[in-house]
């Protein structure tokens, strides 16, 4: 993922599903990819990442796309 990012060649539609992932590590490496791209992550989505019974990582990664998107688009 951090190969990917460096070449700026990362696909919101291809990495998003990785934000569910059972792995932190994995959760931390997508949502950075996808922070510059976060207004074309879908809200439904991290909203429902966002839930209680979603593991930490997932609702940490999901609050900082919601806040990046936000900024750029004004949804939150």
């Amino acid at each position: 993922m951090a190969g990917l990012r460096a070449l700026d060649a990362v696909r919101v539609d291809d990495v998003r599903p990785l934000l569910a992932d059972a792995s932190a590590a994995v959760v931390r490496q997508v949502t950075a990819a996808l922070l510059p791209s976060a207004d074309q992550v879908p809200l439904s989505l991290l909203r429902g990442l966002m839930a209680e019974d979603r593991p930490h990582h997932q609702r940490i990664a999901a609050t900082r796309l919601l806040r990046s998107a936000g900024g750029k688009s004004g949804i939150v």
